[in-house]
């Protein structure tokens, strides 16, 4: 009788632990803004003339690299025809870096 009282008490604590690993496991859900949007294109990804200088660690003394962001935008309609406007950041092109250093060396001219 004493071993019958044993394995219920073992058959429990695995049976409790197994809900417990299941139960409080974190689950893969990614954010919202990150799903894909169903609908019509009306504009594909443009620039919205935002830039950024991404860096690593501010709070370090020592120098850190500066990463150029650019900001674009891109204009879905959805079934029940709202616009719906998705923003992200990319890394620039050397294209639109030379922009950059050619409106800021006009800009320092003035």
């Amino acid at each position: 009788m004493e071993y019958a009282w044993g394995i219920v008490a073992v058959v429990g604590v695995i049976v409790g632990g197994l809900i417990m690993l299941f139960g409080f496991r974190k689950s893969e859900k990614k954010p919202g803004a990150f799903d894909q949007i169903d609908g019509v294109m009306k504009q594909d990804w443009t620039r919205t003339g935002n830039i950024d200088f991404h860096a690593a660690s501010l709070d370090s003394t020592s120098p850190q690299p500066l990463t150029l962001r650019v900001e674009e935008k891109r204009i879905t309609e959805n079934a029940m025809g709202q616009d719906v406007v998705e923003l992200r950041w990319r890394l620039a092109t050397l294209e639109e870096a030379k922009e950059l250093v050619v409106c800021w060396n006009a800009r320092r001219a003035d």
